[in-house]
């Protein structure tokens, strides 16, 4: 009979037929049968215990089971079987889990606490289904690592104004789970209650609207649809919505659809308008303000050049009062008072002809200037 070559990291079972006894060998070795023994099964591989696997193993005998996490070449005996290989579980920062244990008690794990675990007998990973889509249609979207990280979330709904036309409003969420608890407690598809939640307070406000009203509040009705909720409904599944956004919407039917283009293109239009004849008036507002300046410092310019005017007038008659009184004060009395100013006065003619002299001026005297008389003499 030919033997069966086991290596180390490999071992195999024979059961004696006669007693039924069931022994393991295990490698490095050179296995022969007796004549009343066969092989279970076929060669098996160890199990690599290390820090990050593990293994569940079940006692035939007493049907209990246990996790080896010590490290070494696991190789079951003969009343034990390898019912799962388990790694461990990391979790991040942001990070969080569910663990239920044989008694139906949930035990939270998150990883700003606890970064990693084996998961232990009778204990499973509890997995949440939630909805996915934007109009949340399919429920297949299973999660057993939750995060707790402010995250986006896009929707789309369905929804008739007061005057009965459907709209398609599209728009996003950014919502954050504040309480793991809570939500576990009262929901198990988040994602669909709380999308399903706030379709049902967009229908209730926009049925309250006409269409024209709508266009012109659709921001206001997304802030009233999460701030003005009094109903506790996100509080209560430890749920928090930092902000909700309209994004977009059209009608539902391509008719009505076409009209509301005509409207919108209408409407901006108009804006356009409007902006040019801002931008004109403020133009020529800027204008005007500009000429007002200028007008402004024309008068303060007249204004300082008249007091300077008047300042040098002042100044000029001063010292020409100073050299009359200093004229007279010379001559002391020595002639009259009215030959004194004659003489001054002619004084003062030949300093302006000086004056002219020395230009290319031409001065023009009459006859009382010149003091010359004209006669005419006839001759026979």
């Amino acid at each position: 009979m030919q033997a069966t070559n086991l290596r180390v990291f490999e071992f195999i079972r024979v059961q004696d037929k006669q007693t039924g006894a069931v022994r393991v060998e295990r490698g490095e070795k050179l296995v022969f049968l007796g004549p009343f023994e066969e092989y279970l099964g076929k060669k098996q591989t160890a199990v690599e215990i290390d820090d990050e696997t593990s293994a569940l193993i079940r006692n035939k005998r007493t049907g209990q089971q246990k996790l080896v996490t010590e490290k070494k070449l696991f190789i079951p005996n003969e009343d034990e079987e390898v019912l799962e290989v388990r790694k461990l579980i990391k979790l991040a920062d942001y990070e969080a889990c569910v663990v239920r244990d044989k008694d139906g008690r949930d035990e939270f794990f998150f990883g700003r606490e606890q970064r990693s675990f084996f998961l232990q007998p009778y204990s499973s990973l509890v997995t949440l289904n939630w909805s996915r889509g934007r109009r949340r249609e399919c429920r297949d979207l299973f999660i057993k690592k939750i995060d707790l990280r402010p995250m986006y979330m896009s929707f789309e709904f369905n929804c008739r104004t007061s005057d009965n036309v459907e709209l398609v409003l599209e728009g996003s969420f950014f919502w954050e789970i504040v309480d793991l608890k809570e939500m576990l407690s009262f929901t198990n598809d988040t994602t669909g209650d709380v999308c399903n939640h706030a379709r049902s307070r967009f229908i209730e406000l926009v049925s309250k609207r006409t269409l024209v009203r709508f266009m012109g509040e659709f921001n206001k009705i997304a802030e009233q649809v999460h701030k003005d909720d009094q109903s506790g409904f996100y509080k209560q599944r430890g749920v928090k919505i930092h902000s909700l956004e309209v994004t977009g919407y059209h009608c539902a039917d391509k008719r009505t659809a076409s009209v509301l283009n005509d409207i919108i293109q209408e409407t901006t239009n108009r804006i356009n308008r409007l902006q040019q004849q801002e931008s004109q008036n403020e133009v020529q507002l800027r204008e005007i303000q500009g000429d007002i300046e200028e007008e402004k410092a024309r008068a303060q310019l007249l204004e300082i050049q008249a007091q300077n005017a008047e300042a040098r007038a002042e100044m000029e008659g001063q010292a020409e009062a100073q050299r009359v009184r200093s004229f007279l004060e010379a001559l002391d009395n020595t002639i009259g008072m009215d030959k004194a100013i004659g003489l001054w006065q002619t004084l003062r003619k030949e300093d302006a002809l000086r004056t002219i002299s020395e230009g290319e001026a031409q001065l023009y005297f009459t006859p009382q200037d010149a003091n010359i008389s004209i006669e005419r003499h006839t001759h026979a």
